[in-house]
């Protein structure tokens, strides 16, 4: 059979084709290639599909109340004309792929961006667009939603005044017990677990052990006469082990002593004494803990220091602003950079330094603050550790000058992911992590407070510290020490949260957009592939879990939030009466009473999924809700059968909903692709829209999307990369599907009634 590659662009619709009959009447003797791409088509049927009309103007014929539409990229239709005027050549409306969804639209601090989809109304096409959508289980702004919902963090200090520490092995993280002695009746080790951490130190007291004295643990310090110091430790002990806090010279002298029972559980002691004695230059503190035979005690995050301001040894100059903005550099100030005053600044001296972001800030270095230059020290890791919140949803980073990676992603509050900026919010929040000293590239370093991501957010830092620890590192030191605990909202809180942001997010799509959406997903993909309600009986995407919450740790919600992903499952926190509460939200504010689909995939091959999205609707309306119709997307592969088609349409249509087909694309699944691989897919496209011309009811016939425009890889880097599922080629060139959609709208072969001087002699 003799082939043509033939382009059929946009501008060339109806363009009859002019080819040599000299040409055509050469025969080629030679083994034909099986493989074809989607313009290699016989010449006969390439000039017959040249001949076809617009596809809306075949809708507009054949069935004037039902649009077809398409589904494609918004920056494509800005950026490119040829790809605008194929989408208005050929289509009655548009569904935007990622333009209209929430985590598009809302930012992490709450407000509404929509540039991008007024850019589009101001063009003035006339194209109704089918907002795509309100409320999913992913694409969703999480960390909005979760500063909703999320604890508040309590910061306290120790000792009612703090601890400048002094104790480099703390918490013995290093596996050792480096920097500690003692003596007498019992033995030392490093075990796993801690105190809410990996290891502490274990004691095993012997049989010889009489008095309290004669098992005793001491760090080294200088104690200065006239100095009041804090300490605070945690111990345990299943013999109930009395401990005794100890702060002594050498000879004994400016004794303190003050004595706490380990329970079975972990236990704090704390407290504060002024050292008398003479001064020395060798100095302890430690506790003395024998007196049980044969007992064992647990010792871990063992802090001791001068009860006061935090700072020392902080190697960053004026980190508490106790001066000022003295030592810092408002490099970028947006709406402001100052001095304020809060009476639970954390570093105690209540002066922070308060940031305003513009309103028209959208990177990190749009709000930018930056240390004076910090002294490195040869071969130590670097901890830093600071306290910051804002007076809404925001972000921040640290950048750094004189680093071999001085825009790291960073384990920011040891939650163990690596991101690009940690999360803010109303609650004090600290950040603390360590930098490898082999990250050091001069004497010298800076760090960069950048705040400008999120337009209009004011934040708060404070106790800015910065100490040097031999590898491998401790925990930040020479911070104040605090306790970090979260109250808890309620179950009413956090469902009243949401609902409210729910209303206001619907609220606002809907009244932003108007009469340029007729129609719109009100809830998309409600139904895990086990066929239950996402979030509420299951339905988790792969590597979600429950989310983890309590006083010690706060709220861990254990849903992706990569770039891309941002999963959040409204039910898990409201319960099904989201599902109502979203379409009673959508039909209130509806300025023109546009018509409300659930969307779910997988109808037409799911019968139990099918069935659960049937009762999920009809929970919708018996529950103050109402549903206008059921959008199927059917992302189909070839081997779709009739029988499933067939049957998905008529029990849908069986429900009195309006049925619409939402995202419909049929795959291929193959590299190799053959001319028999594209009339497959054709007669695939053909088949799915005569079964719904013929099993769905004309009153309930809801429309058509096409999902994707063309072949293009640009519009398959993210859906069925390396397939052609599509309508038109990469080169915007009619295929075999696009005649046999344009037959199933007729309802008989179209070419069939075209001739050509060309074809018709063969």
């Amino acid at each position: 059979m003799k082939t043509q590659k033939l382009y059929i662009p946009f501008a060339a619709l109806g363009l009859m084709f002019a080819v040599s009959a000299c040409d055509d009447n050469v025969m080629e003797w030679k083994q034909p290639d099986s493989t074809v791409k989607p313009t290699e088509l016989p010449m006969e049927l390439a000039e017959k599909i040249a001949q076809y009309k617009n596809i809306k103007d075949y809708m507009t014929e054949y069935h004037p109340a039902v649009p077809i539409t398409v589904g494609m990229g918004l920056d494509n239709y800005l950026d490119i004309d040829e790809y605008s005027q194929l989408v208005d050549a050929n289509f009655q409306g548009v569904t935007f792929g990622n333009a209209m969804k929430h985590q598009s639209i809302v930012a992490s601090n709450g407000s509404f961006n929509w540039s991008k989809v007024d850019e589009f109304v101001a063009r003035n096409s006339g194209l109704p667009i089918h907002g795509h959508n309100l409320l999913w289980h992913t694409q969703q702004q999480q960390s909005y939603l979760k500063s909703l919902i999320a604890p508040e963090m309590q910061v306290s200090g120790s000792a009612e005044g703090g601890i400048i520490n002094v104790v480099t092995n703390s918490d013995f993280e290093s596996g050792e017990m480096t920097g500690w002695d003692g003596w007498s009746h019992y033995a030392k080790s490093v075990v796993s677990p801690g105190h809410d951490s990996n290891y502490c130190l274990k004691a095993e007291m012997d049989a010889e052990t009489s008095a309290n004295w004669d098992c005793q643990l001491w760090w080294s310090v200088n104690l200065v006469p006239g100095t009041t110091y804090a300490y605070r430790f945690w111990i345990k002990s299943p013999d109930n082990v009395v401990a005794q806090f100890v702060g002594q010279n050498a000879s004994y002298g400016g004794l303190y002593k003050t004595e706490f029972t380990a329970g079975a559980d972990w236990t704090l002691c704390e407290g504060e004494f002024e050292y008398t004695g003479e001064p020395a230059d060798v100095c302890r503190v430690g506790i003395q803990f024998g007196g049980t035979p044969v007992s064992v005690l647990y010792v871990d995050d063992f802090e001791f220091g001068e009860k006061g301001e935090a700072g020392l040894p902080n190697m960053c100059p004026n980190g508490d602003f106790s001066a000022g903005t003295d030592k810092w550099n408002l490099a970028n100030p947006g709406d402001g950079i100052s001095v304020a005053e809060i009476a639970d600044a954390p570093s105690g001296n209540k002066n922070v330094m308060k940031m305003v972001a513009s309103a028209s800030s959208t990177n990190a270095w749009d709000l930018q603050m930056q240390s004076a230059n910090i002294a490195v020290e040869p071969g130590k890791n670097a901890q830093v550790s600071f306290f910051v919140k804002s007076d809404a949803p925001g972000r921040g980073r640290i950048s750094y000058a004189n680093l071999e990676n001085n825009y790291p992603w960073t384990n920011w509050t040891g939650t163990g992911d690596y991101t690009e900026y940690f999360q803010t919010g109303s609650s004090w929040t600290q950040v603390s992590y360590t930098i490898e000293s082999s990250a050091f590239t001069s004497d010298t370093w800076m760090m960069s407070f950048d705040f400008g991501y999120d337009p209009g957010v004011t934040y708060y830092v404070d106790n800015v510290v910065v100490n040097y620890v031999d590898a491998p590192a401790a925990q930040a030191r020479g911070s104040r020490a605090v306790t970090i605990s979260y109250k808890l909202k309620s179950a009413e809180e956090k469902k009243a949260a949401l609902l409210g942001a729910m209303e206001s997010w619907i609220k606002e799509a809907m009244t932003h957009m108007g009469s340029n959406c007729t129609t719109w997903d009100v809830i998309n993909e409600p139904i895990g592939d086990d066929s239950k309600w996402r979030g509420i009986d299951g339905g988790w995407m792969d590597g979600d879990s429950e989310p983890v919450e309590n006083e010690e740790t706060g709220l861990s919600i254990n849903w992706a939030n990569e770039s891309g992903n941002g999963h959040f499952y409204w039910g898990y926190y409201i319960g099904k009466e989201y599902a109502a509460k979203a379409f009673e939200f959508a039909r209130k504010y509806s300025p023109n009473n546009a018509d409300l689909y659930v969307n779910d995939y997988n109808l037409e091959t799911s019968d139990r999924k099918r069935a659960a999205l049937i009762e999920f609707v009809k929970y919708i309306d018996a529950n103050g809700g109402h549903v206008d119709g059921i959008g199927t997307q059917m992302h189909v592969h070839k081997s779709i059968t009739k029988e499933q088609v067939d049957k998905m349409f008529k029990e849908l249509a069986a429900t009195g909903k309006k049925v619409r087909i939402t995202e419909l694309d049929v795959a291929l699944g193959t590299e190799a692709k053959t001319l028999a691989d594209y009339e497959l897919q054709g007669e695939v496209y053909y088949m799915i829209l005569t079964s719904y011309f013929e099993n769905v009811p004309e009153a309930q016939q809801g429309g058509i999307t096409i999902w994707s425009l063309t072949d293009a890889p640009e519009e398959h880097e993210y859906w069925l990369k390396g397939d052609e599922p599509n309508l038109f080629d990469a080169s915007y060139g009619r295929k075999i599907a696009y005649k046999r959609v344009c037959d199933a709208i007729a309802g008989r072969d179209l070419g069939a009634e075209f001739t050509s001087p060309d074809f018709s002699q063969r």
